[in-house]
């Protein structure tokens, strides 16, 4: 019984001490589900292009971007065009203004059509993790991550009884007020969200864990500004045609270098890959300076613990599905949301003053002798 007991109060103070941030983790989780439709909604004219005669080799096309934009920094192909009409987008770093952004590019000219920082989703991406907060938030980020994985397993013992039912739609319960209404919808939101809230907490933190080395988190090196990447000698052209001849299948991006050292990297899909790991699992390395092909790491390359971080990330962000995958993240991110609140309501319940009700005195008869 005290055993119980603690679990519901460890239950009740993680979700009221991060609730409010939980919650903002869970409805700008719903909106970046849909990176690709909110950029193509915000700046289709980015996105798209006539088609004309035929691409431009990748060597030129850096060439000639590179040209336009001087005062810019490239990191990458992000995404490389999977139709004759999408454009090239690529990673940039502007330092005069000190953002990260993005840049789109005609993938038949190599004319720069605009670059976007600040858009909505990067807006509501540094909210999701960093509230805003800089690299003080990003550590919050994974407090708050980790507080609401004790509030699921928490939760999961405290619900035990109910899971049954309400997953096999036996549970029936009184629909009277807001105190039976919240109580209710907390206990059915929280059994049919369970899996997936815990998936999202336990990813959450993984990807944040870092900044709990608090020494190399709030470094004064941590914050220093990027220098400029060096000059790509490699032909990227021919670094994609060699990964695409060992991997046999689509190229999805090119990381350039950022420092003397670095090397490129090119990232590729093979047919018998697994979704479950995502689109940067498998990839060649080239030296930058040369094109020399140094390192060629496949899928089944990877070690136990790599292929949990792999599978944790691709569950986290749900870019694996297609639409309805999207929707069905959207729509338990909202769900999360209304338990966020509805724990809340449930605390305000038990803590509020109850009203005293005056008892009637009793009418003694006086009775005549």
């Amino acid at each position: 019984m005290k055993q119980s007991r603690r679990l519901f109060a460890l239950h009740s103070w993680l979700g009221l001490i991060a609730g409010l941030f939980i919650l903002v983790f869970f409805l700008t989780g719903a909106v970046i589900v849909f990176r690709e439709e909110l950029s193509l909604w915000e700046n289709a004219h980015l996105w798209r292009v006539e088609p004309k005669g035929r691409r431009l080799p990748y060597d030129t096309l850096y060439e000639r971007v590179s040209a336009s934009v001087t005062d810019t920094y490239l990191y990458s192909f992000r995404n490389m065009p999977r139709t004759p009409e999408e454009t090239i987008e690529m990673r940039i770093y502007e330092p005069s203004t000190e953002r990260y952004g993005l840049l789109y590019a005609n993938p038949y000219t190599g004319q720069v059509l605009g670059k976007t920082f600040d858009s909505l989703y990067d807006i509501l991406l540094t909210l999701h993790y960093k509230f805003y907060l800089g690299r003080f938030g990003e550590f919050l980020a994974a407090l708050f991550a980790l507080a609401l994985l004790g509030s699921v397993l928490s939760g999961l013992y405290v619900y035990r009884k109910s899971l049954l039912k309400v997953l096999l739609f036996r549970f029936r319960g009184r629909w009277t007020n807001w105190r039976t209404i919240s109580s209710n919808l907390h206990r059915i939101l929280g059994v049919w969200g369970l899996i997936f809230n815990l998936v999202l907490a336990l990813s959450g933190f993984w990807m944040l864990k870092y900044t709990l080395d608090v020494k190399n988190h709030f470094s004064p090196s941590a914050t220093e500004k990027p220098a400029p990447p060096p000059i790509i000698g490699a032909s990227l052209d021919g670094a994609i045609r060699q990964t695409q001849a060992a991997f046999g299948g689509r190229v999805t991006s090119v990381s350039f270098p950022r420092q003397p050292d670095d090397v490129v990297q090119v990232y590729a899909l093979s047919p018998d890959r697994n979704w479950l790991y995502g689109d940067y699992s498998s990839y060649a390395e080239f030296e930058s300076a040369t094109g020399r092909l140094l390192k060629v790491f496949r899928e089944s390359d990877l070690s136990a613990l790599e292929r949990f971080e792999y599978a944790l990330y691709t569950l986290h962000f749900g870019q694996y599905g297609g639409l309805t995958i999207k929707l069905l993240y959207s729509f338990f991110s909202l769900a999360g949301a209304i338990l966020t609140v509805t724990g809340f309501l449930l605390w305000y319940r038990r803590k509020r003053p109850k009203k005293q009700t005056r008892r009637p005195v009793p009418v003694v008869k006086q009775v005549q002798v």
